[in-house]
């Protein structure tokens, strides 16, 4: 029975969890992809290397981790993390190093999971997984004299952008750009950066965060771009520079480390907040739901969390106003719950303890 109740918890947790967000699962988080110009026996250390800081990138989300002391060393002997590899021939053509052009061959690079989050915890860092939050980009453009358009979700712009955001394992979307869209939003509103009109036509969408690019080329064909971020709240202003190309690679990177930062957190830097609670004489699943929703309901709960289940207890973070007599006095109106003895955590921090009265 009691282990019932866990499992069932378990899954109900993770439904909530799942609904939060519109997280992407990303593949192929631990390989990586170079176009070279000929096959190998083995591939070359400074091959390996290129793809080594890919992969520790994708799977850490930060781009400083190859600054890492750990790092570093380990780039020196890339091929100690590399688990197999393999060649595809292309119709790219590639510089064979001596003036030549010839066909690329694609190659295929797979590091040893285990080994790569090793590395990473030596360093400081984690792997973050492969739920990854999805960017909506919305891009507008003005050509020279041309009038001021939406960026077609087939240019070229998008796919450079999504080849970049490839190489960092953050998901993106694009707009459909129907008549849907061009109703919701106004190419003025994109081009002005208004949040508001921006937020509400990706409603549609779901995403965990908009990206918006504003891109103008002048007369004799350079480029000027200037981005905005907004994710959970937050606004982020983007001002590349260099080429065309350069400027979306710098784009992404500075999304990506944004966008991931929280998710790269050490979880030693989590410190959790709010009253904590223990609820003793949680048997069956309705108990757990029933007890839930009365927490919720009480006049001075502002949040509820679980963090922990074991056998008929389910422990809780409880965020509050008032603080913890406002708690036992709206309580006492509504006695499902008996209070028991205090105690405390490793910590030293107080543990509310109540027992369920079951109806």
């Amino acid at each position: 029975m009691m282990r019932n109740l866990c499992n069932a918890l378990l899954m109900l947790l993770l439904t909530v969890i799942c609904s939060l967000g519109q997280a992407a699962t990303v593949k192929g988080l631990y390989s990586a992809e170079l176009l070279v110009p000929e096959q190998l026996t083995q591939p070359a250390v400074e091959q390996l290397r290129s793809g080594l800081k890919e992969v520790l990138v994708k799977v850490s989300g930060r781009s400083n981790v190859v600054n890492k002391p750990a790092v570093v060393n380990a780039l020196q002997q890339p091929a100690a993390w590399l688990n197999q590899f393999g060649y595809q021939a292309t119709q790219t053509p590639v510089s064979a190093g001596d003036g030549r052009e010839v066909l690329g061959q694609r190659l295929l690079l797979e590091f040893d999971p285990v080994l790569i989050d090793q590395l990473l915890q030596q360093s400081g860092m984690r792997a973050i997984g492969h739920a990854r939050p999805v960017m909506l980009v919305w891009l507008v453009q003005q050509r020279g004299a041309a009038s001021r358009d939406f960026v077609s979700h087939d240019s070229q712009i998008y796919t450079e952008l999504q080849q970049q955001a490839d190489l960092r394992g953050l998901p993106l979307s694009i707009p459909l750009l129907d008549l849907n869209d061009q109703n919701a939003l106004d190419v003025s509103d994109l081009w002005g950066f208004f949040r508001a009109p921006i937020e509400q036509a990706s409603v549609r969408y779901q995403p965990d965060g908009i990206l918006v690019g504003r891109l103008l080329q002048s007369s004799g064909g350079a480029w000027q771009t200037e981005w905005l971020l907004i994710k959970e709240g937050q606004a982020r202003a983007i001002s590349p520079s260099g080429s065309l190309s350069e400027q979306l690679k710098q784009v992404i990177n500075d999304t990506a480390d944004f966008a991931l930062a929280s998710l790269g957190a050490s979880r030693f830097d989590y410190v959790e907040t709010g009253l904590q609670l223990e609820v003793t004489n949680i048997v069956e699943i309705e108990d757990y739901l029933q007890l839930l929703d009365y927490l919720r309901q009480l006049p001075p709960v502002d949040a509820v969390r679980v963090s922990g289940v074991d056998a008929d207890r389910v422990l809780f973070r409880v965020e509050l106003q008032g603080g913890v007599q406002a708690l036992e006095q709206a309580v006492r109106l509504n006695p499902r719950m008996s209070p028991m003895p205090r105690m405390s955590n490793a910590g030293a921090e107080t543990v509310y303890a109540y027992r369920w009265q079951q109806e």
